[in-house]
């Protein structure tokens, strides 16, 4: 990959026989590299939909945590 062939080199037979090998093997690695791409989007909108569950319950806690504040600040002592 990113190599310039020399095709003056390559036996007319050979240099067919090397390129239709060659793109299998860069098919086949695109097929893998769109699979762990996709794995890798599953896993990041997981991800992301944690962080918004977290995001939120840690908001609802500063709320109870605020709330619980001004009941004590307001109980005569």
């Amino acid at each position: 990959m990113g190599q310039i062939r020399d095709f003056d080199q390559m036996v007319p037979g050979e240099s067919v026989q090397s390129l239709v090998t060659e793109n299998t093997t860069l098919k086949h690695r695109v097929q893998q590299l769109t699979r762990e791409h996709r794995a890798l989007q599953e896993r990041l909108e997981g991800a992301r939909s944690n962080l918004r569950f977290a995001e939120k319950r840690i908001a609802d806690l500063e709320v109870q945590l605020l709330a619980g504040q001004s009941v004590v600040a307001e109980s005569p002592s």
